[in-house]
Formats: C-alpha cells, structure tokens, sequence
C-alpha cells in the first residue's frame, strides 16, 4: 500500500516550514543589524584614533623642531 500525502496536508506542511524558513530570517536580519551597528562603531572608533595619532604625531614634530 502506497503512503500517498494528501493535497491539504502537503499545503500544512509547507506553511510550517515557510514559517520556520522567515523565523530563521528575521533572527538573521536582526543579528546582522547589530553586527552592522558594532562595525560602524569600530570604524569611528579606528577614525577618531587615527586622527588623535596624527595630531600627536604633529606636535611631537613641531615639539623637536623647536629644539
């Protein structure tokens, strides 16, 4: 005896797994949001850095060219 899937329960199991599939996305979605938010972060971060070194480094130079 054959196991055939009936049309409406082939339609429910798919919904479900449609459902699980957008879950899944959604909580993807939302982790890449906060990994985006921390990356912009670093990259203001390593910008302000970069500035505070420079100027460092100018001061350190007009510092010596006076001695």
């Amino acid at each position: 005896m054959p196991n055939h899937i009936t049309a409406e329960t082939h339609r429910r199991e798919t919904k479900e797994r449609l459902v699980r599939i957008e879950t899944i996305v959604d909580r993807m979605e939302v982790h890449l949001n906060k990994l985006n938010d921390r990356t912009g972060k670093l990259e203001s971060w390593r910008s302000w850095m970069t500035g505070v070194i420079a100027a460092m480094m100018l001061i350190v130079t007009v510092i010596i060219g006076v001695i």
